[in-house]
């Protein structure tokens, strides 16, 4: 997830219809085919290691007195969970981006260590895995100038490397990174002057080489509002850059695309069709190059009948299939499509639904594309943050917070979809805190991890872990 959590004691409410809060929620394994239209490869069954049993929680924190956060979590290619965090400097306005790492099948974390230390006022940080199992972690350090900079962690490694500035530059905000074969990535962001957003990607060919020189892909006329950039680097090094344009006629979910060797991008062109305005897109790469952007869309001019949308891009092209309604929504805050190996499209939304907000999901078939009707995950009101996520099994995790009607106490709940079904809900916190809510992860042989804060109104508190499949 890039979205970075800091704690809050807030009631959830509807999102405004301005360019959302980027939520860097991304699906951990993708579809293995596409074609254009809108049909999908089919592959072998999830995994059903969702089931538990959860180990007890231990403690991230050395103590209950830090102002704390969690970040993100994922897992590398020989197993490791990352857990990234944030930890407010002691005695300072300043935050501590930290990370810290949990061998795999096993329930003890390292101890934290700090990657950078950040002003408070913090921009998107995010962690993405590499095909060589690698992970790389983005953040943005805002000072006189904003620099993006990133790290890595070596497949099999104990440590991140030093970090790497990417680009600084007045008003660099919202990065996103992708990592392709041998180390080779872009980034991409936006940059906010003079009332008008820009997009911007840098490139490098390989591990340890030198950043490209930024170039500019929107070519939208000032005063118009761009955000939320999303990179994608398939395989055959195909890459796209998804993100939201906000007009004053309407909004778009607009898309460039760069096949192999290729010298130019592709023009700018919207994927969400010309009669809706369309929200939030959020982008999921398959382990072929084979794309999914999910985005809410209402009729341009509406406040009402509100829908989730997709398009599909199969590997190795550059043109996308038309857009296509999933469900109709009201107040929805959308996470990235989980697609798993046998093809399913899985969408998880915060929203309002029978006279109620609730977390739910619907899933697409791979074999007659239709989506299934809608399903409720909660069992109480949840908390707008949550963390929806996809394995290497293709096992679907989503891990939210529900509250009491007040805000608080909150507690952390986990549910899983494995063999078509969704697992009954399991409560992880212990007991209810005063703001709860965190992240999870799948990893090889069903294992899952869920990282969460428990911590007061004020922010001060502890980081908290649990897990399938551990050993002591």
């Amino acid at each position: 997830m890039r979205q970075q959590v800091q704690p809050q004691d807030s009631t959830a409410t509807a999102p405004s219809r301005a360019l959302p809060a980027r939520r860097r929620w991304t699906a951990r394994a993708g579809l293995v085919g596409a074609v254009l239209a809108p049909t999908l490869l089919v592959g072998g069954p999830a995994s059903a290691g969702v089931t538990g049993p959860w180990s007890t929680p231990v403690s991230l924190s050395a103590t209950a007195t830090d102002v704390v956060s969690v970040v993100d979590v994922r897992t590398t290619g020989t197993g490791d969970v990352v857990a990234v965090t944030y930890r407010e400097t002691p005695g300072t306005n300043r935050m501590d981006l930290q990370v810290a790492i949990r061998p795999a099948g096993s329930a003890a974390w390292g101890a934290p260590t700090v990657v950078d230390n950040l002003p408070t006022g913090l921009e998107s940080v995010e962690l993405v895995p590499g095909p060589d199992g690698s992970l790389t972690l983005t953040w943005v350090n805002r000072a006189a100038l904003n620099t993006i900079r990133t790290a890595t962690l070596a497949p099999g490694g104990t440590a991140f490397s030093a970090p790497v500035d990417i680009a600084s530059g007045v008003n660099h905000i919202d990065a996103s990174t992708a990592v392709g074969a041998g180390g080779r990535a872009l980034t991409a962001w936006s940059r906010y002057e003079d009332r008008a957003t820009y997009i911007y990607v840098v490139e490098r060919a390989s591990t340890g080489a030198a950043w490209s020189a930024p170039t500019r892909l929107d070519n939208t006329p000032a005063e118009l509002l761009e955000g939320g950039p999303e990179a994608l680097l398939a395989p055959d090094g195909t890459a796209t850059v998804v993100w939201g344009e906000n007009r004053a006629d309407g909004a778009s979910a607009i898309a460039v695309d760069r096949t192999a060797g290729a010298a130019a991008w592709t023009a700018p062109r919207a994927l969400s069709a010309p009669t809706v305005d369309a929200w939030g897109p959020e982008a999921t790469l398959a382990p072929d190059g084979s794309a999914v952007v999910s985005w809410k869309s209402n009729p341009t001019g509406t406040w009402t009948n509100d829908s989730l949308d997709i398009a599909i891009r199969p590997a190795g092209s550059t043109q996308w299939g038309a857009a296509e309604q999933a469900v109709g929504v009201e107040y929805a805050g959308l996470s990235k499509p989980l697609v798993g190996p046998n093809g399913e499209i899985t969408l998880v939304w915060h929203g309002y639904r029978d006279n109620a907000f609730g977390l739910h999901t619907v899933t697409r078939s791979p074999v007659t594309g239709a989506w299934s009707a809608p399903y409720t995950l909660s069992t109480g009101y949840p908390r707008e943050e949550y963390d929806a996520e996809i394995g290497p099994d293709g096992t679907a995790h989503v891990l939210w917070t529900q509250q009491a009607p007040n805000g608080s106490p909150q507690t952390v709940h986990y549910a899983g979809r494995a063999q078509g079904a969704w697992t009954t809900p399991f409560t992880l916190t212990p007991q209810p805190a005063g703001v709860a809510q965190g992240h999870v992860v799948g990893g090889p042989e069903g294992r899952t991890t869920a990282v969460w804060q428990e911590t007061a109104g004020s922010g001060v508190g502890r980081l908290w872990s649990a897990g399938t499949g551990l050993t002591p």
